[in-house]
């Protein structure tokens, strides 16, 4: 059996890229070390996927079990006199060596040649990601370059060192196991033998097969790969499986107060991060994603059914089914990609409630963000956009660029594969991405202005008066006209016999004898008796005496309405009725008029809500009879 050792790579005469090169290509992005590493390696998962069956994308936070441990130790720790000391040696023998592995299925592994100076006839999927650095794309709309997500894995790790576990469908071979291991640490001077005089070593070190050749690493390749991964405690491959394990060595966790917290961190983020390839209805074309940590399972959240990501997805839906847009550059001629937005009226999220993924995003409250997409489909940005000037609306928009201008935006990626950089460009190329900036913008010109149209001029309230409360009461304005409530009224064409909701157009026929509300004023914000109220005006029609109901709830937007409020939780009240004859009932929901006639309902809404008002109307001698 082969015993696999470290080697370390020399500069050669004609130059190499030493290892601060690499972690360089990384930087120090202003952005959670998990959230990048999420995105990387689940762009290179995505990339080599097989694409006839969903794609198993899985984090898992181990421990180096103590029955692996003398293997880890026996296997991996580098010779005593070796230049110099990697710090794995000392790592090994710790009695709680933590683990980060990425595990994908459904993938096509790592493959072709292992040697960079061999022509490869189609793939170069081991060359790419094992020795070379910042390759060009090989894989048509792909998400990037191997350079960079392999800083990622380098740099999250304390020792710099990742494990490479693959199978491959080797042409004329068959499936083949592959395992190597790489370090990425200070570049030095130093001997690789006693005897030896001192040269310059880029910093770069393998560990692998390295018995026939001395200037060159292999992989442990076919069942002995197998056998020292299962030594290891590496994740086993199924016999007809292909994938990758890539393993992390003592990741820096340290923002984390326990393991499971960066569990839960890990399974949110890819939620906020890869939702675009998760949704069920793209069939075997989908990532399936996990989290374990300690052999527990930490759920991902259903994007779908999320708040605020579930507005991301049915504008996602929307845009991918031809009911949004088509943004196009007018000089020269050319469609940029597709845009939806979709909007909803929203509790306010508290202040530092925003789980810590959705910060990272970008998205740290309620949404008024357009994501970014191109072919791949993955989350490029979550783009910040103009707020709506009311705390109770929320909006989220999804952008996705035509398939012809991918490579273009692709070009405009900055190594982080996170924004578009339109400087980074010339010519048409600069002017297509530069548009579409502006295209978006132009889509959402409105929301600034809708919320203001909604506080009446005649409503007489100074708007700084009324800032606190302001949000809350005008969101009522715009409440769905398609909406309906419990037992009858509310919403478009009413009818019990006969009601109105908050923003519902005219109600449909009704026959003669039936009673008929019909709303004459949307909600407006005025001031009564020194308060904040909202009024509404309606008509009322059909055989009287009316028994007018008003049905006040705390409203959630498309989620419903919060007809019972949580004990001790403030809701709506009615302040007063008023009507053409001096009708004025007081904190009583209900009243009755005359019919013909107008009135006036006054509510006292509860600050930083939405208020659904909703008015129905019977007849009072029915009301008596029943």
């Amino acid at each position: 059996m082969i015993t696999p050792r470290w080697w370390s790579q020399p500069f050669p005469p004609t130059g190499a890229i030493a290892s601060e090169g690499i972690r360089n290509q990384l930087g120090r992005p202003p952005v959670d070390p998990l959230t990048v590493f999420v995105r990387e390696t689940a762009q290179n998962s995505w990339d080599a996927r097989l694409g006839d069956r969903p794609t198993s994308f899985r984090l898992e936070l181990t421990t180096v079990a103590p029955t692996h441990r003398p293997n880890w130790e026996r296997l991996l720790s580098p010779p005593a006199n070796r230049e110099p000391d990697l710090g794995i040696g000392k790592l090994v023998r710790t009695p709680n060596l933590r683990l980060l592995s990425v595990v994908d299925r459904g993938t096509k592994g790592l493959g072709g040649p292992t040697r960079a100076d061999e022509l490869a006839d189609d793939r170069r999927d081991w060359v790419s990601f094992v020795l070379n650095v910042g390759e060009k794309r090989d894989t048509h709309q792909g998400g990037g370059t191997y350079g960079y997500g392999k800083a990622v894995l380098y740099r999250l790790s304390k020792v710099g060192t990742v494990l490479v576990y693959t199978r491959t469908l080797e042409p004329g071979a068959g499936l083949e196991s592959r395992l190597i291991g790489i370090a990425l640490r200070e570049s030095f001077h130093g001997r690789e033998t006693a005897s030896d005089e001192a040269r310059p070593f880029t910093g770069r070190h393998w560990w692998g097969d390295v018995r026939q050749e001395p200037d060159h690493v292999e992989p442990l390749r076919g069942p002995e790969a197998d056998t020292v991964a299962r030594s290891l405690g590496l994740q086993p491959f199924a016999d007809d499986e292909s994938g990758t394990t890539l393993t992390v060595l003592d990741p820096d966790l340290d923002d984390f107060e326990t393991v499971e917290e960066a569990a839960q961190h890990l399974a949110t983020t890819i939620a906020w991060q890869l939702w675009p390839i998760m949704l069920p209805e793209r069939g075997d074309n989908r990532l399936v994603p996990e989290v374990r940590a300690s052999g527990v399972t930490f759920p991902v959240p259903d994007p779908a059914d999320t708040y605020p990501l579930e507005l991301f997805v049915e504008a996602y839906r929307a845009q991918r089914d031809g009911a949004g847009e088509v943004l196009e550059c007018k000089s020269p001629k050319r469609k940029l990609g597709s845009f939806a937005v979709k909007d909803d009226f929203v509790v306010p999220m508290a202040p530092g409630s925003a789980s810590l993924a959705a910060e990272c995003a970008g998205v740290p409250g309620d949404p008024h963000h357009i994501c970014l997409m191109r072919s791949p489909e993955l989350v490029v940005r979550y783009l910040e956009q103009t707020e709506t000037g009311s705390v109770n609306r929320a909006y989220a928009g999804v952008f996705r660029a035509a398939d012809d201008l991918d490579e273009i935006f692709a070009a405009s990626e900055p190594p982080t594969h996170d924004h578009w950089v339109h400087e980074q460009l010339t010519g048409h190329d600069k002017t297509f991405v530069r548009v579409t900036f502006r295209r978006i913008k132009e889509q959402l010109a409105s929301y600034r202005t809708s919320v203001a149209a909604a506080v009446r001029p005649e409503s007489g309230v100074a708007l700084g008066a009324a800032s606190n409360f302001l949000g809350g009461i005008v969101a009522a304005a715009f409440a769905r006209p398609d909406a309906t409530f419990p037992g009858g009224g509310g919403g478009r064409g009413a009818e019990s016999g006969g009601g109105s909701g908050s923003g519902s157009g005219r109600p449909s026929p009704t026959p003669r004898d039936k009673v008929r509300v019909t709303e004459l004023t949307e909600p407006t914000v005025d001031e009564r008796e020194d308060r904040i109220v909202l009024t509404q005006r309606f008509s009322v029609t059909g055989p009287g005496p009316v028994l007018l109901r008003a049905r006040l709830s705390v409203g959630l937007g498309e989620r419903g309405r919060e007809d019972d409020a949580p004990v001790g939780a403030a809701r709506p009240e009615v302040l007063f009725w008023t009507s053409a004859t001096g009708l004025r009932r007081t904190e009583t929901e209900t009243c009755v008029v005359d019919s013909p006639s107008e009135v006036e309902l006054v509510v006292l809404p509860v600050s930083d809500t939405i208020t659904d008002i909703a008015v129905t109307g019977t007849r009072a001698e029915e009301v008596a009879t029943s």
